[in-house]
């Protein structure tokens, strides 16, 4: 009896860990958009184990009314209507950015869907859950948005006496910084993003008439760059 005690344990040890050796990273629980245009988000995939698995990303959601769209995309390739997308995971890696995008028609949507992770050696799912809004009013202008990263545009612009980018970033990435550079891409000034604030306001009634570009970098890689008019 001890002995087919013991086995029976070995074997629920080893399928707890079996069902433990792939994770969902940086996955973001909603997505917001407007009417007519279109949001992403990404996350990754990680896998544990040593060897390759098979993983299905299905979702829950039945057609949109009003022209709206929602696609999981890997690598250009993506799910139509509500078919199945499979990625192929090499042992002990982690993928690429997988997409999900909303795209607004003419109607309000405000919904759940649900996100199934099915690893297909093992048959052991995941399960995610994701809300979908679509909404007429405008939305915030986002310049970057990745993981836990979100960053938005400079506002008011054009900028007469102040410029406000308001963001919010990780409290473990380090050195984020925007650089303001002229047309000539000389640098005009470097502001570093505080974890602790999630607001920078420059004085831009010192700076000549133009235009400007500026850049957020993290640990020194440019991420994305944008236009700031300034006016008098």
């Amino acid at each position: 009896m001890k002995l087919v005690f013991t086995i029976f344990l070995s074997f629920l040890i080893h399928s707890v860990l079996l069902s433990q050796d792939f994770m969902v990273k940086d996955f973001r629980g909603e997505i917001i958009t407007g009417f007519q245009t279109s949001k992403t988000t990404t996350f990754k995939i990680q896998n544990f184990s040593n060897s390759s698995k098979s993983i299905r990303i299905k979702h829950s959601l039945d057609k949109i009314q009003g022209g709206g769209n929602f696609t999981i995309c890997y690598d250009d390739i993506c799910n139509t209507d509500n078919e199945f997308l499979i990625i192929n995971i090499p042992a002990n890696s982690i993928t690429n950015d997988i997409e999900l995008t909303l795209t607004g028609g003419l109607s309000n949507l405000n919904t759940i869907t649900y996100l199934e992770f099915i690893d297909l050696q093992i048959d052991n799912v995941i399960k995610k859950e994701l809300s979908l809004k679509i909404n007429e009013e405008k939305q915030k202008d986002i310049f970057f948005e990745k993981g836990d990263i979100i960053v938005s545009s400079f506002f008011p612009n054009p900028s007469v006496k102040n410029a406000i980018l308001e963001y919010n970033i990780n409290p473990y990435e380090t050195e984020a910084k925007i650089t303001l550079q002229n047309v000539l891409g000389s640098i005009i000034e470097t502001y570093e993003l505080s974890p602790d604030e999630n607001k920078l306001n420059i004085n831009t009634e010192n700076l000549n008439p133009g235009v400007y570009f500026y850049t957020l970098s993290i640990r020194d890689e440019g991420l994305a760059t944008r236009k700031l008019i300034v006016k008098k």
